[in-house]
């Protein structure tokens, strides 16, 4: 820039520059992103559909927000883009899940100089799985919606801290968020009630907080990490189980490919279904939406109520 090359010739000034604004700090408060202008609405960032949903369902009009990862796209096989990085101009924090969901969210952010990245799993129990690499996090925690109130008063807090003239505004998007979140999950509970089995498949192992929450059963996983097909001796324990189970349903996610277990549920004679961890697709254009649609598809397959 300019200023910078004419201070880098002048000494004198750039320490003069540099003392004015240490002494100014103080009195301007926070730094302002690149673009932002004092009383503009922060923008911060979000790198799967999920929180970024309920960080816009919080943000209301006080803050803009803005989602990375594409729908229909999955954070196990994303490779940032160029665009991506171009989204987040002027962004002062970005949502992630962390726990290897969403590393390359800290790479997007770097390059474009977002200083900082705020992990959504503040006050929530995180499973950890003995199956995952030395006992890792299982990092799928939004698919429960007592997680996801927690999400929402994370992203609250963050955004209080960026736009705190605006904290009673947040406070009660918030609580009108919260409201909706817990009516979403009586209704859920109420549609899971009474089914004559709990017990499913799952294409990938993203599904065991939702288990948890309503009760289900989650008997065999077919790829145990995704994007990556099972060896032999994975598919065979898979079929093992199913038999050994009574599962009837498998369950793929439209952000992967389920060629390879399409000949194998032929032969188990189960069926395939489907279940969205993510959402932001027509008719799951939401976080409750996608929650919605996922308990009407455990309904549908084990012969609970009609939604």
């Amino acid at each position: 820039m300019v200023h910078g090359a004419t201070n880098a010739r002048n000494p004198r000034l750039a320490t003069l520059v540099a003392l004015i604004a240490l002494a100014a700090g103080p009195l301007l408060g926070p730094a302002l992103a690149f673009g932002e202008t004092a009383g503009s609405k922060p923008k911060v960032g979000a790198t799967i559909f999920p929180i970024y949903d309920i960080a816009r369902q919080v943000a209301g009009p006080i803050a803009d927000v803005v989602l990375i990862l594409p729908p229909g796209a999955s954070p196990h096989t994303f490779e940032p883009t160029p665009a991506a990085v171009r989204s987040l101009t002027g962004a002062r924090a970005v949502f992630v899940i962390g726990h290897g969901l969403d590393d390359w969210a800290a790479r997007v952010a770097r390059g474009a100089g977002v200083p900082r990245l705020v992990r959504a799993d503040t006050d929530i129990a995180l499973r950890r799985e003995a199956g995952r690499d030395g006992g890792s996090v299982d990092p799928h925690y939004w698919l429960s919606i007592r997680n996801a109130e927690a999400i929402a008063r994370t992203v609250a807090a963050e955004l209080e801290h960026l736009a705190p003239d605006r904290a009673v505004d947040i406070r009660g998007t918030l609580a009108a968020y919260l409201a909706r979140l817990e009516a979403a999950d009586r209704e859920i509970r109420r549609l899971l009630d009474g089914l004559p089995t709990r017990r499913i498949a799952t294409f990938h192992d993203a599904f065991s907080y939702f288990a948890d929450a309503y009760g289900l059963e989650i008997a065999a996983v077919f790829e145990p990490y995704p994007g990556r097909e099972p060896g032999p001796r994975f598919v065979v324990a898979f079929q093992q189980k199913v038999r050994a189970t009574g599962v009837r349903v498998v369950f793929s996610e439209p952000q992967l490919s389920v060629d390879a277990i399409r000949p194998i549920a032929r032969d188990l004679g189960v069926a395939i279904s489907v279940l969205d961890p993510l959402g932001g697709s027509p008719g799951r254009e939401g976080y409750i939406e996608t929650m919605r649609f996922n308990a009407r598809q455990v309904a549908a397959a084990l012969g609970g109520r009609a939604p």
